[in-house]
Order: C-alpha cells, then structure tokens, then sequence
C-alpha cells in the first residue's frame, strides 16, 4: 500500500504545498469524492476558479432573494436512494430532500394535464378522455411502473466495473442483464418511435412534445410510481457544496477557491501534481501542487486540448470526445416577486408551456417565442429562500451557444453591450409569452432579474459550449464509450459528468464515489474495501 502524505490544516496551496490526491473541481461530483478521499485518510485538495463551491449547485443571491442555478427536481435523494446512501457514508447530518407530490404540469394550447406521485390520477384520466387508445395507455403506464421499479434498483449497480475483479465483474455483466431487461429495445426509441408504439391519439403525443427520447418520456412516470421525486433541501441546492465543504475541511484537507488549475504536471507519463493559476492582480504566480493522484471533473475537452500535452489523448478518442452528443444547454431567467408564487397560480410543480403549432424538432430551437419553456417556483418548495410575503420564479429555455451569433458576441464570447441588449430583449420576450399563456401580469411583480445564457453558463462551469450536464446517454456516445473513468495517464482519473452518461446530482455523486473508489484501491485496500462494500449496500 502507498503511504498517504500526512494531512496539513486547510488553507491556502503554496508553492511547496503537496497532498496526496488534486481534485479539479469543486462541483457536486468532486466534493464527493473529495469527502470521501479526506473519509479515508488521505490528504486532498479541492480547487476551483470559482469563489463559491458547488458549480451548478453553487446558486447565488441578489437582495434577500436566494437562488438555485440547475436543479429542477432530484431523485435518488430519499431513503435507499443512492445520493442517500453515499452522504450518510461520508458522515452524519447531510441535507435531506423532501418527497414532491405535483411533479410535472404539461400546459400547450390544447391541453393541460399534471403528472402527480400518484400516476394511476393521470391514466384514468386518460382512459376516461381517449377511450380508442385504451390498450396502448394501459401498456404504458404498465411499463413505466416496471422502468420505475428497475430505476430505483440502480443504486445497486453503483460501483463501476473498472473498480471490480474478473469474478465481480462476471456477476455485474449478468445483473446488468437482467435489470436493463425492460429497457433493451425502448433505449434506442426517439420520442415519436415510442410514442407511435403506444398511442395513436396525437392529443397524448403532443404532451411530450419536449422529448427527443423515448426514455426521457417514460422514465420519469416510472420514478413517480416509486416516489423518487425530491425537491432541493431546505436553503437550496447550495446546502450539498457547504455540507461537503465543511467534511473535506472538518478532516483536514483543503477546498481552494478562487484559484483554477493551469495544467496538470507529468512525470514520465505519470500524475505529477497540478499548476495552479496565476493571481496577477495579486502578484501571486503559478504554484506547483504535488499529488500522486489527480481526479479532474472538468470539462473533459479543456483537460486534454489546454491541461495535459498534446498528444495525450489518441487522436481517434479526442475526436470521439468533440462528436459527443450533449445536452443543451439553457437560457435560465431568475426573478425576486414582490409576492409569493402562489398568487400568481404556481404550484410546487415543475411547469412546461409549449405550443401545439410548433414541431418536435424546434421545441428547443432557443427562440423565446417557439420554443418550450419551463418554470419553477423554487420558494414554493423551500419559502426560506425569499423574504416573508415574497418568492422566487425560474424561467428556463434550452438554448445553444451559437444562437443569435453567439448571442451577439460574434463568436468571440466577449460580452459587450450588444450582448446585454440581446440577452434584455430575449427575457422580455419569454416573459411576455410567460404572462399570455397564463393570463397573469408577471412583470408587474418583479423586484429582482437575472439572466443567465448559455455564455455564462460556459463561463461559470467551463463546459464545452455551455452544456448543463455533459454528455446525454444515447446510443452514439455509448457506442463510442465517450465516457470513462481512466485515461492514458497513470494517476489521472475522469469524474463528474464525463465519466457517467447522463447528468444531475444523483450521476454526479456516483462518479463522484467512484473516481475516489479508483483511487483507494491502489491507495489503501482497507478502504477501498470498505468504501467498496457501502457502495455494493453490503
């Protein structure tokens, strides 16, 4: 076993500081396994260019208003839930999540129809509405109660097979048979391939309208069967980064913040350690940090093309990595009301508002007057996030980096007064279409407005054209394996959203326990076995 380097007090890196493992990224995913590593012994240090933990969980707070930056809802939050599972291993007093009873509202021209934790409400009334269809609406909500089942099994399967011996991995190959069993041909559905299979009423395809997969439809009936809908805890999203923050620090090891890494350091093709960034303003140099480890959770493009030498990555895998098929990234409109949520008809529930005019395929085109737009009222959930007498609205609109020439930077992603004008007039228009569907005088009540693009999204996380949770888990990436946990070089690991497919807390804490699972098992096998068996629910 390798001797851990003994642990120093929390504080700042200097250019003689080491430690035994350099987490790159203090997002969800490198907290976890920052926590988990410091759990274990070992000397870490967390850093991130940004002055607040968290990443997409970091939120922010203009006035007395405090606002989350991603989450819509959470699963695997609960009890047995594998979030659950890998907080109360790394200590005790973790955020809880409550159970959300109005889950989904889908809200076109047409139609309005809500998803609740209960959704036989949804299917008798789909029987009673569409009786020509009654076999196929039988069938999927039959479906969707099986897919539910196996997706609340999913915490069993948490450990990843690089982390497992040829026996292990024998017996993981089977149960993962067997559970992706009710998945095998409906992975591989679009949206209207699985929709066509069940319904023949465009009333219910329609409703979908969002979807670009079959499984993005019919999943999230199946984690209602089960119950597996959270909202963030109480105070926010930011709670998990400062619980995290406080256990990393609490064991002796170190979150930087503030401070981004400029490479990470080789020695003959092995992890060195990493070069922090330089603080000109502040007449403080780059500083070589020692580690025999590094984990990076950043963007994945950013590490091979700028932090590691080129060359390092094969040249097929990189093109692998910059094919990728990624979620969209979003235009994300917070606002501070002068009232609560409530007032204005918002309920605990996630809302979607499309048009029944606008084609599958432009539903998240980015134009404010097309495209879907979704609505939270965060305050409904958690009233502690606003003054008394007052909430808080989220207003999302999946968009891409390139629209309106880069959002009128000119690709240069250099925000000038062009780009806050583009970016004014893109919100007044969603909130004007916001206010026209429901009736209501919206911005009669707004007393805080910020507008988030995808510009800033990449500017905040880094992430490759802004993307909110890396690469989508269809069939292309897996065929291409764009996500692992290993690469080329001895002692440098992949976490976050680039070593799982799909995003969301609950794959970022699984890959944030297993890039540390990778790592004690040729650090120290004592806890790696320990570690091993928590994941496993021994």
């Amino acid at each position: 076993m390798l001797q851990a380097t003994p642990k120093s007090s929390a504080g700042a890196a200097s250019p003689t500081s080491s430690c035994d493992v350099a987490v790159i990224g203090a997002g969800m995913s490198g907290l976890v396994a920052g926590a988990l590593l410091s759990k274990a012994g070992l000397d870490v240090l967390v850093c991130d260019p940004q002055t607040r933990p968290g990443g997409y969980l970091a939120g922010f707070r203009r006035k007395q208003f405090i606002f989350d930056s991603a989450i819509h809802w959470l699963n695997q939050c609960g009890p047995g839930g594998t979030v659950r599972r890998v907080l109360s291993f790394i200590g005790e007093g973790a955020p809880e999540c409550a159970p959300l009873r109005r889950i989904r509202r889908y809200k076109g021209q047409s139609f309005d129809e809500l998803l609740t934790d209960d959704p036989e409400e949804l299917k008798q009334d789909w029987l009673a509405r569409y009786p020509g269809d009654r076999e196929g609406i039988e069938r999927f909500f039959q479906d969707a109660r099986e897919i539910g089942q196996r997706m609340t099994q999913w915490g069993r399967l948490l450990r990843t097979p690089s982390s497992m011996n040829p026996l292990e991995l024998v017996r993981f190959g089977i149960r993962m048979g067997l559970w992706s069993l009710p998945f095998r041909a409906k992975y591989r559905w679009s949206a209207r391939e699985g929709l066509d299979h069940y319904f023949r009423s465009e009333e219910i395809k329609r409703v979908f309208a969002t979807e670009r997969d079959f499984m993005s439809i019919i999943v999230p009936i199946g984690w209602a069967y089960h119950q597996d809908f959270q909202s963030a805890p109480p105070g926010g999203s930011q709670s998990f980064p400062r619980w995290l923050q406080e256990r990393i620090e609490g064991a002796g090891s170190r979150v930087l913040l503030g401070r981004g890494v400029r490479r990470v350091e080789l020695d003959r093709g092995r992890v060195a350690g990493i070069v922090l960034e330089p603080k000109p303003r502040r007449q403080i140099p780059e500083e070589l940090v020692r580690s025999r480890w590094v984990v990076a959770t950043n963007d994945v493009l950013t590490l091979f093309r700028h932090m590691l030498p080129a060359g390092t990555l094969p040249p097929a895998r990189l093109s692998k990595l910059e094919r990728m098929e990624l979620y969209s990234s979003s235009v994300t409109i917070s606002l501070g009301l002068d009232c609560p949520p409530e007032e204005l008809g918002f309920g605990e529930e996630m809302l979607i508002l499309t048009r029944d005019d606008v084609a599958r395929e432009h539903q998240n085109c980015g134009d404010p007057s097309r495209a879907a737009i979704t609505i939270l009222a965060p305050s409904v959930r958690d009233p502690s996030l606003a003054p008394a007498g007052k909430g808080t609205l989220t207003i999302y609109i999946a968009a891409e980096i390139e629209y309106g020439d880069h959002w009128k930077t000119g690709g240069g992603l250099e925000r000038g007064r062009p780009y806050r004008r583009f970016k004014e007039a893109y919100a007044e228009e969603a909130l004007a279409r916001v206010e026209e569907v429901l009736a209501i005088r919206l911005r009669e009540h707004i007393e805080v407005l910020d507008i988030a693009t995808p510009v800033t999204h990449w500017r905040y996380t880094g992430n490759h054209r802004g993307s909110l949770m890396g690469g989508r888990p269809t069939s292309a990436n897996m065929r291409n394996r764009v996500a692992r946990y290993r690469t080329p070089v001895k002692g440098l690991l992949l976490g976050g959203q680039w070593a799982e497919y799909g995003g969301g807390v609950p794959v970022a804490t699984r890959a944030g326990a297993n890039s540390a699972l990778l790592v004690l098992k040729q650090a120290d096998r004592r806890e790696f076995r320990r570690l091993r068996d928590a994941l496993d629910g021994r």
